[in-house]
């Protein structure tokens, strides 16, 4: 088993959008059932986020572990979009590590605030984000699912 700190974090490119779209894919995959439809993040185009330049991936060796897609919003703040952590790296440490990588990349932006949102039937997140001290700002329907989202002050 590898621990986080023998998986390095890199700016993904062209060549691994479909890694991305799959390790994404096969995140979420268990909530599909739950929503009643693929998460939001299963039908981005991952050629066109990579393209960006603000996916991070986590590698281990040749094998992609977790990723993260950030941007900047129009009021200064970041939004945190899509997260993913494979099954084999999960419970290791790595999604905290991601989402540290996101918020140190804002304030070298000179962002103050990180936003993110969640699926109301996904829990892991709805444990990640507090324990990393994003406050829940609020809940509703946006683009046809349950969101509860989030904000942090850096």
């Amino acid at each position: 088993m590898q621990t986080t700190s023998q998986i390095k974090l890199c700016l993904a490119e062209t060549r691994d959008a479909e890694d991305v779209a799959r390790l994404v894919a096969a995140s979420f995959a268990q909530y599909t059932p739950l929503i009643g439809k693929p998460p939001a993040p299963v039908l981005y185009d991952y050629a066109a986020l990579v393209a960006t330049g603000r996916v991070w991936l986590a590698v281990a060796g040749e094998e992609l572990r977790g990723m993260i897609y950030s941007y900047a919003q129009e009021d200064g703040a970041v939004m945190l979009d899509v997260l993913a952590v494979s099954e084999a790296a999960r419970g290791q440490g790595l999604a905290k590590r991601l989402v540290g990588q996101v918020e140190n990349g804002a304030r070298a932006e000179g962002a103050r605030l990180v936003r993110v949102y969640t699926n109301a039937v996904m829990a892991g997140p709805q444990v990640l984000y507090p324990r990393l001290g994003y406050k829940e700002t609020h809940r509703g329907e946006s683009d046809g699912y349950m969101r509860i989202h989030y904000e942090k002050r850096l």
